[in-house]
């Protein structure tokens, strides 16, 4: 009879290699284990041999995964060293990334040398101090991967590099804008680089420069996001519209990691009214991009409320408004640091306030927000794609 957690798919070593722990039958064995928290079992690997085989198996990973299906959060934190000693050296940043789950529990922790620019999937982007090169870190396993910066002679990578998986080879791609001046004129180049994985090793290519955007993008974090292999990018005519203007513009600027090509640009929703003005005059750009289970949305921030703009169609630019979320509790200032990370089975929302370090969840039966763990001093905070007991990069 087949175990009800798959311990049967188990191939014939993992099973001789379980049947030899305390003597037990496989399956009770495997359905302890299953009752561990991943904490506990990615210290059991260090026991024996059996144990590591057991506990690296794809098959089990994916079982305790579907045992504990509450998403886990990442959450990283860059701070710069004490060195006083010599003020003509570059600033240096060490990091520190923490998995916890919904409460706050850190369940992993990992620390590196470098300032966090990026956190997506199961992978952390940190940029290293000095020759300005950065590395994809999996905090899981500690696995890190090399991106060369090789930009000295014409120019300088901005901080911010944007990284995904190409759906199809599995490879990861980086992405990264330079500045350079030609004739005393400011230009910028857009350039890719892939990481492509093989069974024995990995090879690293050259950063290649692409196409320029049909439209201007906006280069930081919170304007750009990234989907089953594709960039999404707002455009700068996002935030040039005038307000309650009905005219649809081209607004998403998306890039294919796959072709390597810009693809046709998607105009946002007829009606937003997050541009507003602020008690000096200042105009407040209160549009962002997030993915919240594989959906592009447009988190739009006309205080009091945030209201969530899922994409229906791509071609037709059909947006419809999901959730209009009422934040009339919460300072204006702090209006800008909300973003929506991942909307759980029972439809409640898990939310970052970034500028109380908060994580909160709000329920849309109640129309409430509750505060469930706070994250502190965080430079980024995501959704962990992973899982921890997976030995994969």
């Amino acid at each position: 009879m087949a175990s009800p957690d798959g311990s049967a798919g188990l191939d014939r070593r993992v099973r001789a290699a379980a049947s030899n722990i305390c003597g037990l039958p496989v399956d009770a064995m495997y359905d302890i284990l299953l009752r561990l928290s991943a904490k506990e079992l990615c210290c059991l690997r260090a026991v024996c041999r059996q144990w590591r085989s057991l506990l690296s198996n794809p098959e089990f990973a994916a079982a305790h995964a579907a045992r504990y299906p509450e998403p886990l959060i990442i959450v990283g934190y860059s701070r710069e060293k004490d060195d006083a000693s010599d003020w003509t050296k570059p600033s240096r940043y060490e990091s520190r990334i923490n998995i916890m789950d919904l409460s706050g529990h850190i369940v992993k922790q990992l620390r590196m040398d470098g300032h966090i620019t990026t956190m997506s999937l199961n992978l952390t982007c940190i940029k290293k101090t000095g020759d300005g090169s950065c590395r994809l870190v999996n905090p899981a396993t500690g696995a890190v991967h090399h991106v060369p910066n090789e930009d000295p002679i014409y120019g300088y990578s901005d901080r911010l590099c944007l990284f995904g998986k190409v759906v199809a080879s599995r490879e990861y791609k980086v992405l990264r804008k330079v500045s350079y001046s030609l004739h005393g004129n400011p230009c910028v180049l857009f350039e890719i680089y892939t990481i492509c994985s093989t069974t024995t090793s990995i090879v690293h290519l050259q950063w290649r420069a692409i196409e320029d955007p049909p439209h201007s993008i906006c280069w930081y974090e919170k304007a750009s996001v990234v989907i089953h292999g594709v960039v999404y990018f707002l455009s700068k005519s996002a935030y040039s519209r005038s307000r309650g203007s009905s005219e649809k513009q081209d607004w998403i600027v998306p890039f294919d990691l796959d072709t390597e090509r810009w693809r046709p640009s998607i105009r946002g929703p007829q009606i937003l009214t997050s541009i507003n003005e602020s008690s000096n005059g200042l105009v407040q750009e209160n549009l962002s991009l997030t993915n919240l289970n594989g959906s592009l949305v447009i988190v739009d921030l006309p205080s009091p409320s945030m209201d969530l703009w899922y994409l229906l169609d791509f071609d037709k630019g059909l947006w419809f408004k999901q959730y209009s979320i009422q934040i009339e509790d919460y300072d204006r200032i702090l209006l800008q640091s909300f973003c929506p990370l991942i909307v759980l089975d029972d439809g409640r929302i898990v939310i970052h306030v970034g500028g109380s370090e908060m994580l909160e969840i709000y329920d849309p039966r109640t129309n409430k927000l509750s505060t469930v763990a706070e994250t502190g001093g965080s430079c980024a905070v995501s959704v962990y794609a992973g899982t921890l007991l997976s030995l994969e990069w």
